[in-house]
């Protein structure tokens, strides 16, 4: 009689032990395809995030450059037509070879500035140019459309990026540029890229009325450098003193080959 229950207890643990490897194998695997699946959802959702950034800083880049071309018709090319029209109606007084000069003359930089601004907006600066040329000719344009001095300085061996990461940082300097004219009332930016091994440091300053860093608030337009930071894994620090001007300077770790 104890022979058969020995014998029955032994073939009940032989029969329940597999079982309950089967189980353990079967839950280890379901929590390991569980895992695997939210890896691969987080990790189309940060590369649906990214896309997203990018199509919304190419928008923005376009939008910015609209912006400024606007403001240029209204304030520059508006008044030097206004102008010009003030002399032809002039003429049917007293005609003068004097005011046909201003004419021409005023007609002539008129003509230079809509070439200048047609160029603006041709121009994909970050699709047709890298990075250190598209913030060179975002210099140029500046200091022709508007009073703001910008210096631009370059260190190291440049080299061409990722074009949406040289379109994140692209749009970082524009935003920034953007940012200091509108609300700093600055007339001097400097801009600063150092390029080394395994590094692009980007530095951006402005001689404006500066903030209160403390006072960043989740609808601080500031937030959205750290951002955009983040989409590329890049880190960014801003230093700011009311009266003192504000800095940025962002650090990205390049590829290694």
């Amino acid at each position: 009689m104890q022979t058969q229950m020995n014998n029955n207890e032994l073939v009940y643990i032989a029969t329940i032990i597999p079982v309950l490897l089967v189980i353990t194998v079967i839950v280890i695997i379901v929590l390991f395809i569980r895992k695997k699946n939210k890896l691969l959802i987080e990790q189309q959702q940060k590369e649906l995030d990214f896309l997203s950034e990018i199509n919304k800083a190419r928008i923005e880049v376009k939008d910015t450059i609209l912006k400024q071309v606007a403001g240029e018709l209204h304030d520059n090319i508006g008044q030097i037509l206004a102008l010009n029209c003030m002399y032809l109606k002039s003429i049917r007084k007293s005609y003068s070879e004097e005011q046909l000069d201003v004419i021409a003359e005023l007609a002539a930089k008129a003509l230079n500035e809509v070439r200048q601004l047609s160029r603006l907006l041709n121009d994909d600066l970050v699709h047709n140019y890298n990075l250190v040329d598209s913030i060179r000719k975002l210099q140029e344009y500046l200091s022709k459309l508007s009073a703001l001095k910008i210096n631009l300085e370059i260190s190291g061996e440049v080299r061409v990026l990722d074009t949406n990461v040289e379109l994140i940082i692209f749009r970082i300097c524009q935003e920034f540029i953007t940012n200091s004219l509108k609300h700093a009332q600055c007339d001097r930016i400097d801009i600063t890229l150092r390029y080394n091994p395994h590094q692009l440091m980007l530095q951006l300053s402005d001689n404006g009325s500066g903030f209160n860093i403390q006072d960043i608030s989740e609808g601080n337009g500031v937030l959205g450098f750290y951002n955009r930071a983040k989409i590329i894994n890049a880190r960014i620090e801003m230093d700011s003193v009311p009266g003192s001007g504000t800095t940025l300077s962002l650090v990205y770790n390049t590829p290694q080959q």
